[in-house]
């Protein structure tokens, strides 16, 4: 399989599971947010929330980039190498 294809297919899975993660985390929320019997309990675990919903975009965001770099630096291999051989030539 071409690395492109396998590449987007990464891709997907990733976003897939992040998704699957972060549904995961609100639905987690929803049940304690049940669960909660002072309004200082909702307060407290919606504040956990938030910071644990933080720090799971910024390594989203850390994965995500570094895939994308990845794909940018293979896709650009191609065409590095047709200028290369046409400065080649033209020399």
């Amino acid at each position: 399989m071409c690395a492109r294809y396998e590449n987007i297919r990464d891709l997907n899975v990733k976003i897939i599971n992040m998704a699957q993660a972060n549904i995961e985390a609100g639905f987690e929320l929803a049940r304690q947010l049940a669960a909660a019997k002072q309004p200082s309990d909702i307060a407290e675990l919606w504040t956990g929330h938030a910071r644990k919903q933080f720090e799971m975009l910024n390594e989203q965001i850390t994965e995500l980039t570094s895939l994308g770099q990845k794909m940018a630096g293979e896709s650009a291999e191609p065409i590095a190498r047709s200028v290369n051989k046409v400065f080649k030539k033209a020399s």
